[in-house]
This record gives C-alpha cells, structure tokens and sequence, in this order.
C-alpha cells in the first residue's frame, strides 16, 4: 500500500473532522465502518450511521474547547498491497493553542482498483472516543 497517498488521506481525513464537515469523512471512509476502543465496538452499517456517529463525536470535543488536533507521530506499516495501518499519537489542542489530551489511535486502510479508505478505528484508551460508546 502506498504511503504517501495514506497519509494524504489521513491529513484530508483530519482537516475535515476539524472542520466538522461530516460529508467528507464519510466520503473518505468506507461503511460497514468500525470504532473500537476498550469499552467496546461501535459498527456504522451505512453513510447515514457514519455521519451521525462523527457527528456525536465531534460535536461532544466542543465541550472541552476542541479546535483542532497535533498530530506528534505517524506510524504507518504496509500491511498487503491492498490494506495498512497507521498509528496516529496525537494532543488535542484547546482555543489557547494548549494540548488538554493525548491519545493513540490505530487507523485501518484499503485499497480498491480506485481508492483508499479508511475502513476503522482502534483507539487505544477508553477516552478518545467514548461518545461513541455512551
């Protein structure tokens, strides 16, 4: 699987959740999708469950003063020709620019004859994305 054009995704992938456009990260990610973390799985059958379930998510880091994320390490392994993993280490940063967290995510990516996806999420503390689970 092709680095450059994985990370390029991811970037896309993030700057979107940033911005709280839900329709391209659903365009970015293929459903049946999974989150799952230590408290659990969450399964996004369709674009509908995808989009409602960023939604929560995102709106939830509002609370906290969320404006956008640092992203300290990029860890990606080519794991076939059509799939891969990256492990994100990142801080989620308030509007004073100061990191109020710091999480881990694995992301899982395929690639098909046209695209790469991002096909889940293993987040590796039951904090990241908890609303997921409520």
């Amino acid at each position: 699987m092709d680095e450059q054009k994985t990370l390029g995704l991811y970037r896309e992938y993030i700057q979107a959740f940033e911005r709280k456009d839900y329709h391209a990260i659903a365009d970015l990610c293929r459903t049946p999708f999974f989150a799952s973390s230590p408290s659990g799985t969450t399964i996004f059958g369709d674009r509908e469950d995808l989009l409602e379930g960023f939604s929560l998510l995102r709106e939830s880091l509002d609370n906290d003063g969320y404006v956008g994320s640092r992203l300290n390490r990029l860890d990606f392994t080519s794991v076939a020709e059509t799939s891969g993993t990256l492990l994100v280490d990142f801080h989620r940063i308030n509007q004073e620019g100061s990191p109020y967290f710091h999480g881990k995510a694995l992301y899982i990516f395929q690639r098909n004859e046209q695209t790469i996806e991002i096909i889940g999420i293993v987040v590796l503390d039951d904090n990241t994305a908890s609303s997921w689970n409520d």
